[in-house]
C-alpha cells in the first residue's frame, strides 16, 4: 500500500498593492498557499466572517465540477472498452 502524501497548506501575509487582498494557489503536487494581502486590511477586516463562511459553498461547487469531470472520464473510458 502506497503511503498517502500530506497535503500542506502554507500562508503567507504580504503587502502588495498590484495583488488581490486574498489568494490560494497551487504549491507543489498536494500543497496549496493561501495568501493575504495586507494593503486590503479595511476589505479583509469587512469579511473576516464572510470569507470562512464560503467554504461550504465552495466544497460545493468543487464537488460538481469533479464529479461532472469524473463523469465525463467513466462515459469516455467505457467508449473504449
Amino acid at each position: 500500500m502506497q503511503a498517502e502524501k500530506t497535503k500542506k497548506i502554507e500562508y503567507k501575509i504580504i503587502s502588495d498593492e498590484n495583488l488581490p487582498p486574498l489568494v490560494i494557489t497551487k504549491s507543489g503536487q498536494t500543497g496549496l498557499t493561501v495568501v493575504l494581502n495586507q494593503n486590503h486590511t479595511i476589505w479583509l477586516s469587512l469579511h473576516r466572517n464572510t470569507i470562512p463562511a464560503i467554504m461550504g459553498q465552495l466544497q460545493e461547487k468543487l464537488t460538481l465540477i469533479c464529479d461532472s469531470y469524473l463523469t465525463d472520464q467513466l462515459l469516455f473510458s467505457e467508449e473504449w472498452d
